[in-house]
């Protein structure tokens, strides 16, 4: 009998241990993940979100958008760079939906990919930071110059009917998160989940710029990113 109880006490551990992997390894991926710069987008600042979502598990991909310096294109072949961009990220993973986290620009050209490029099929969760939803007025300093400022400049057509109702497909996860030391980003998009960094991190400074990089920033997408209650400790 003894001999018994010794064997027992030998396999109990190697059962509990395989009960607790099995529910692991069969959750569900996650979606892959497109992170999407803005006007002039710092390569490497965007390469570190990036980076930083592989370490939460994510199959993360940057990309730039169209024009020299990035964004200056029309805002809707950008969308349409967004629209290839995806669709080889699903070839090259097998996945039915991409993630987008847009930043400034990057949001816009977004949100007219899911509105008007039958993109909505193809996204699971929207994701902006930083974005201007209705202009921004300093773009009409290089809208003279450029197709994408001109698009950016508030009133203008590309932005009349990006934002005619709804301004977002409505059966899509949503986000909007912003800073509220910048400006035009701080107006909401309608149909998202509005929220400030500092709405979480009283008295934070985060510019605009340094949004891609800031550590509440990420973890406020990666929660969103995962579904769940927007949250950060603020590190």
């Amino acid at each position: 009998m003894d001999a018994v109880r010794r064997i027992l006490t030998l396999l109990v551990p190697v059962v509990v241990c395989l009960g607790l992997a099995g529910p692991a390894a069969a959750a569900p991926a996650a979606d892959p993940v497109l992170v999407i710069g803005g006007f002039d987008a710092n390569v490497g600042k965007l390469e570190t979100l990036r980076e930083w979502l592989t370490t939460r598990g994510y199959t993360a991909y940057a990309m730039v958008l169209p024009g020299e310096p990035s964004a200056t294109a029309a805002l809707a072949d950008s969308a349409r760079a967004v629209a290839d961009k995806v669709a080889a990220i699903r070839r090259e993973t097998g996945s039915a939906r991409v993630d987008l986290v847009g930043h400034s620009m990057g949001g816009l050209a977004q949100r007219h990919y899911v509105k008007f490029l039958d993109g909505r099929a193809s996204v699971g969760s929207y994701i902006d930071i930083g974005t201007p939803e209705n202009g921004e007025t300093l773009a009409l300093l290089c809208a003279p110059f450029y197709p994408g400022c001109r698009d950016l400049s508030p009133g203008s057509p590309f932005l009349t009917a990006l934002n005619a109702a709804p301004a977002l497909p409505p059966d899509l996860p949503a986000y909007h998160l912003f800073s509220e030391d910048a400006g035009a980003e701080r107006e909401p998009l309608p149909g998202a989940t509005n929220a400030s960094v500092q709405s979480f991190c009283p008295g934070r400074r985060v510019s605009h710029a340094d949004e891609p990089i800031d550590a509440a920033v990420r973890q406020l997408i990666d929660a969103a990113l995962r579904g769940d209650p927007l949250t950060t400790d603020c590190p």
